[in-house]
């Protein structure tokens, strides 16, 4: 009995002193360890004992990082990071979309200190890429977790298989029409209906041609053959480029398909960012335009100042990326830690998109959109329709993006040279074009392969 007895004391006292270590083991420093209801790391402490495991907290990230860019950082974004970030400091120099590369190139000539972060618009990114100066941001310390973006923005902001940049604002695209003309050409003004009625490119061909018909030639569906080139190009299956390989074949479907909306005479020869071109929004003889995320804003609205005249639909063959700018982080940065905090606030967290949201700017951050609270969007000029829903769920659904290096960048060249030709002259058919193509491109890019 009394055996007994010392076994349960001995068997109870060593089960507390077993509790005891393991209490103090999980429990030494917790109180510098803990983690806050939106889950931030507290600093943990010298005194804490646990210093070799130290997590960071906001505070503790501390200085300045330079960023160049063109845009005006966001105030509502910009006073978010801070709040966040108290210690970090933005320094912002301008430099024009068009020359950045142009000045990494003579900063890293002259030896200079390059920025910490560089805000990369789309039509210089293959240049920039193409330069060989940009992080890995999938590797440490930025350990970028790529399933928080849309799937198709991994290969369009990547290198060598992973990520060198972040996209920063959504810019799919579809294509808006003036309800009025809709109505009347086409018997409905409902996005859902007209998607039903275009189902492909052929399709909308033919409704071009009644069209011109019943308005004696009055009315076309696009003012410029360049809208119909930029989504053409932005729908295409495969990129026109692998290395210095041009795929000749999707490059010749593309042009085919130029020429065949020329001949239909649905297009007008407009030039596209021109005055007479932004004065079309506020008229009334052509029925569509190509519509990216940032056009109702930036170029319907202030050229239409009327309300309630547009709706946005899918375009045949689906969404496509048109325009947008990204953030990379050039090797040996010297901030690179807080150029990283920013990217990763502003374009890969919830709270960054909220902030960006009500400043304009839809972010890549993909699990925002799961919110139809967060999607939706309307713009005086589109009335009550949720432009936002359409962009960010059906248009979404439905767009690609295709890598692209320098190379592609000459083609662009060369193709505004022969859009002008092939929008102006009738005679210039298929042939003549593929061959103006070829011709130009051997002068601009020899290492081009033409197969």
């Amino acid at each position: 009995m009394l055996k007994r007895f010392w076994n349960k004391r001995i068997s109870l006292l060593t089960s507390v002193m077993m509790l005891a270590v393991l209490l103090t083991a999980c429990g030494g420093g917790s109180s510098g360890n803990n983690t806050d209801a939106a889950g931030t790391n507290d600093k943990v402490t010298p005194e804490s004992g646990n210093a070799g495991s130290a997590v960071k907290g906001n505070e503790d990230y501390k200085g300045e990082f330079v960023l160049w860019t063109w845009e005006p950082e966001h105030a509502t974004a910009l006073a978010a990071f801070h709040e966040k970030y108290p210690n970090i400091k933005v320094k912002r120099v301008n430099v024009a979309a068009e020359d950045v590369s142009k000045k990494l190139q003579t900063t890293i000539a002259s030896g200079g200190e390059l920025p910490d972060v560089i805000r990369i618009e789309r039509g210089q990114k293959a240049k920039i890429f193409d330069m060989d100066i940009l992080e890995n941001l999938e590797a440490p310390p930025y350990n970028a977790d790529k399933s928080l973006l849309f799937d198709y923005d991994i290969a369009a902001f990547s290198k060598d298989d992973h990520m060198i940049a972040i996209p920063d604002d959504m810019s799919v695209a579809g294509i808006a029409y003036i309800k009025s003309l809709a109505k009347e050409y086409f018997g409905t003004d409902n996005p859902e209906e007209m998607e039903a009625i275009f189902t492909d490119w052929d399709a909308f061909v033919e409704k071009g041609k009644e069209v011109l018909h019943k308005s004696g030639g009055k009315v076309r569906m696009f003012p410029s053959l360049g809208d119909v080139h930029q989504t053409l190009k932005g729908q295409r299956a495969e990129p026109y480029f692998d290395g210095d390989k041009l795929n000749v074949r999707m490059l010749e479907n593309t042009v085919a398909e130029l020429v065949k909306f020329r001949d239909s005479g649905i297009i007008d020869k407009l030039d596209q960012w021109t005055p007479a071109w932004n004065a079309t929004f506020g008229g009334d003889k052509y029925i569509f335009a190509m519509s990216p995320v940032w056009m109702p804003q930036y170029v319907i609205g202030p050229n239409d100042k009327k309300d309630d005249r547009w709706a946005l639909m899918v375009p045949p063959g689906g969404g496509f990326i048109r325009g947008g700018s990204s953030h990379g982080i050039p090797k040996g940065a010297k901030n690179a830690e807080l150029a990283w905090k920013w990217i990763e606030f502003t374009s890969m967290s919830q709270e960054g998109a909220v902030a960006q949201k009500t400043d304009g700017v839809f972010t890549h951050f993909k699990k925002a959109y799961e919110d139809q609270s967060f999607t939706n969007w309307t713009w005086r000029n589109f009335g009550s329709q949720d432009i936002g829903e359409k962009f960010f769920v059906d248009i979404s659904e439905t767009t690609k993006d295709m890598p692209e290096n320098i190379n592609d960048l000459v083609l662009d060249e060369v193709m505004n040279i022969v859009l002008q030709t092939l929008a102006k002259d009738d005679s210039f058919g298929l042939n003549q074009a593929m061959g103006r193509i070829q011709k130009e491109l051997k002068a601009k890019a020899p290492n081009i392969v033409w197969e």
